[in-house]
């Protein structure tokens, strides 16, 4: 057996997409002893890697301090030779695990968090700057101790580069296999889909508002979780509520099934600063399962998605726009079936996990070496 490696959260579910399906699953094929603390959930049995799942519950307080002290622990006593943690909470313990075991640790940034933390609506507005730069300070002073980041995006990687000792861009492209029967389903596509995190900052508002303009015929799937009460309230008494086939948090299979009844996928996300430069999973598992994409009309978004010629991108708060896109999408078998050949085109040809995953051992092999 090779190398030991832990990677751990307080925050992520054991069956997470990029933590366990990707990260963890690809050192295990490539030889590594892997295992994964992390939140409750169901898991794919026989993926070679050992789940060890945390005691749930509390709120978000609870989580960031008795939950990250769990998980810090029960890494801990897998005596490992690599520790990969996933949350920013976790960064003192990433650092007090490198000072009593000696072991490689690396720090798995999924957000720019600084940029993230400007638009938490469940800080204060008048602390988030305050709260931004001092989270940036800690961020700062651990990574210059720690072995290597690993960004999911280049954005993120280039934050770090000046202070972290290696770095390393691995991108959460999708399972280039994952949603092949979404893309080959002869399932009638009647609607368009949003799938993730539903929130204010995320566009959600002016996606509700967008159905004003779209034949009441069509259907609009949206799955996720609502990021507060405040929201899910103003969403579900919208006017427009009735035409929501709302699925709640979903699992892969359910998401794979909502996508081969979706003509379109929607991410107007919203011009917050962590989002501009952003790459979200959804946008390219939309393209994945050969769904045409509708996002925000974001410079590298645009670059991916106009440039491909797989979507239109809108104005994220204009509902008009928004809808105008969905049905152009619609009104279109020719325009649909470019958008759909190109986008599964380029998952296949550039956007995959397959590259990344080499990447990812890659790094690790480099890092073990010093």
């Amino acid at each position: 057996m090779g190398k030991k490696v832990c990677h751990f959260s307080s925050v992520h579910r054991v069956n997470d997409v990029r933590v366990f399906h990707k990260e963890c699953r690809t050192l295990a094929s490539g030889g590594y002893d892997v295992s994964l603390v992390a939140c409750p959930a169901d898991v794919t049995a026989g993926s070679g890697v050992d789940v060890i799942q945390l005691q749930s519950g509390g709120g978000r307080l609870k989580r960031m301090l008795t939950g990250a002290l769990k998980a810090f622990q029960a890494a801990k006593a897998q005596k490992a030779d690599v520790y990969h943690f996933h949350d920013p909470e976790l960064l003192p313990y990433g650092l007090l695990l490198k000072k009593l075991t000696g072991a490689k640790v690396i720090y798995d940034s999924h957000e720019c968090y600084p940029d993230d933390i400007l638009s938490k609506e469940w800080i204060p507005l008048p602390l988030r700057k305050i709260v931004s730069t001092s989270f940036r300070c800690l961020e700062d002073f651990v990574v210059k101790r720690l072995d290597l980041v690993v960004a999911a995006t280049s954005h993120i990687e280039k934050r770090f580069k000046p202070v972290a000792k290696r770095t390393v861009t691995i991108n959460n492209y999708p399972l280039v296999e994952e949603f092949i029967q979404a893309h080959s389903d002869s399932v009638e596509k009647d609607g368009f889909c949003y799938v993730g995190a539903i929130s204010q900052v995320r566009g959600i508002l002016p996606l509700m508002d967008s159905l004003d303009f779209i034949d009441p015929s069509i259907k609009f799937y949206l799955a996720g979780t609502f990021a507060g009460t405040d929201i899910e309230t103003a969403v579900k008494s919208h006017r427009n509520w009735s035409r929501v086939s709302f699925f709640g948090q979903v699992s892969r299979k359910e998401i794979s099934d909502i996508y081969g009844r979706s003509f379109a996928g929607i991410v107007n996300f919203l011009p917050a600063p962590n989002h501009i430069f952003s790459q979200p999973n959804k946008l390219f598992e939309y393209m994945s399962a050969g769904i045409p994409v509708v996002c925000s009309n974001f410079e590298l978004w645009r670059s991916v998605i106009e440039s491909g010629e797989c979507g239109i991108c809108v104005d994220p708060s204009e509902p008009a726009a928004i809808a105008g896109a969905v049905n152009a999408i619609h009104g279109s078998p020719d325009l649909w079936e470019r958008y759909s050949r190109n986008g599964r085109t380029l998952i296949e040809e550039k956007y995959s996990w397959n590259r990344e995953g080499l990447k990812l051992l890659a790094s690790y092999d480099e890092a073990l070496a010093q």
